[in-house]
């Protein structure tokens, strides 16, 4: 621990944010997490009822998108099991039926239709980058069924709903990391927060929470000093941001960092979802633990089928609605209920705890045809002053979703500790 070294200061106590304070704690950096709300984790986050831990919305780690390499490095060991495919259903024309049995009878190009349900080679979805995934679904398939399946497993892997918004390099090399698996957590996905706060503290770290902050001081230089909205000043040797609305980002900046990350902000089309987290004793029906739309952009899942999350007789059912832009503002609620009713028949004489979020943020940009997907994202050292970076699901040419936030937290840090020793030696060599 470097005792007489002002801390590293992140704002964000997500995974982002969580990721880039324990890569620090455990390097030797003296580090502060200042979060806005009463608990760390953001979207992560699970509240916890009777034995049930219920997630906000749906949640896998993927075992191939990077994020799992980062946590494991830090001394994470995220704990889960794999979802069955086998017990997939599909939602269509107002009911639900086996997802195997609307692909045999529903699906006329099924070959060419499974084969790129596993997504394209590395060199294929480069050659993709730039183009939309609808021009994509176009060129694999002239069969309507074959083209909504397919459309409604990338909308499962990516949360776009839409096809014209989203790069088909990005979504098909998604796809591909699918076919590695995911995890749904046991315990939620505050277990992955909890363990990630462990190793903050655990490496000297402070996690501050219910104090937003209100600007970063900084010039051409570096960042001096970081001011929260309730008056204080904490010094600082370095930032990382790591919000997940890149406006939100823009706005704790000044001048020239201000406008550059003011531009890719103006730039943005956030990803939202709404979605329907209930805790049931009993599930109703067990028939079907995963649920995609066909004739919606609907998908239900059930994690406690595989995850330790509820007790012997509970269970946890997320119902969710992928938002095309401009769809943020209607109320979903009444099309997550009639799927539930369908999946799960008389499920309101089984709840325990229930949430509805009308217009989840996902992720602060879409991975965009115009931007080459994830390529084109913004760098974490966008803002172009030393000692200050980002991160978040929104940020970095690597992943998206959780995989985005964790790896870009990772490079953030990196970067602010490299740029405040290159200060250093530069302080020492100049006396």
């Amino acid at each position: 621990m470097h005792t007489d070294q002002a801390p590293f200061i992140v704002v964000g106590g997500g995974l982002a944010g969580l990721t880039a304070a324990a890569t620090l704690a455990r390097d030797g950096h003296p580090v502060t997490v200042v979060e806005g709300a009463a608990h760390p984790g953001g979207r992560a986050r699970s509240r916890h009822r009777e034995g049930i831990d219920l997630n906000l919305g749906p949640h896998a780690l993927y075992r191939a998108g990077g994020g799992l390499d980062v946590l494991r490095g830090l001394g994470v060991r995220p704990r889960g099991r794999l979802p069955r495919p086998d017990r997939a259903g599909v939602w269509a024309d107002g009911g639900v039926v086996p997802a195997l049995r609307h692909l045999r009878t529903g699906v006329r190009d099924r070959m060419r239709v499974a084969r790129a349900l596993g997504g394209l080679g590395r060199g294929a979805a480069s050659a993709w980058a730039g183009r939309p995934v609808a021009e994509w679904l176009d060129d694999t398939t002239d069969d309507p069924a074959g083209r909504a399946l397919l459309a409604s497993v990338i909308r499962t892997a990516t949360y776009s709903a839409d096809t014209n918004l989203l790069d088909a390099g990005a979504a098909t090399s998604q796809l591909r990391a699918a076919m590695h698996g995911v995890l749904y957590l046991h315990h939620g996905w505050s277990s992955l927060v909890d363990a990630l706060a462990e190793v903050v503290r655990a490496g000297g770290g402070e996690i501050l929470t219910g104090t937003p902050v209100e600007a970063i001081e900084h010039d051409d230089r570096g960042v001096d000093a970081v001011r929260l909205a309730d008056g204080r000043t904490l010094r600082a040797s370095g930032a990382v941001v790591a919000v997940n609305d890149p406006r939100r980002a823009a706005s704790l900046l000044g001048g020239d960092a201000a406008r550059r990350v003011a531009a890719a902000a103006d730039d943005a089309i956030p990803v939202r979802m709404a979605h329907l987290d209930l805790a049931l004793r009993p599930l109703p029906s067990p028939r079907f633990t995963a649920v995609l739309g066909i004739d919606d952009p609907i998908f239900v899942t059930v994690p406690s089928s595989v995850a330790d999350i509820a007790p012997r007789g509970g269970a946890v059912v997320h119902v969710a609605r992928y938002l095309r832009p401009g769809e943020e503002h209607a109320d979903h609620r009444p099309l997550l209920e009639a799927v539930l009713d369908a999946h799960q028949p008389h499920w309101r004489d089984h709840v325990i705890d229930a949430r509805y979020v009308p217009r989840s943020l996902v992720t602060g940009d879409h991975a965009r045809p115009v931007t080459r997907g994830v390529l084109g994202r913004p760098g974490a050292g966008l803002a172009g002053v030393r000692g200050l970076a980002l991160a978040g699901d929104w940020v970095g040419p690597t992943g998206m979703l959780a995989d985005a936030a964790i790896v870009s937290g990772s490079v953030a840090a990196q970067r602010v500790a490299a740029d405040m020793l290159d200060r250093v030696h530069g302080s020492a060599l100049a006396s």
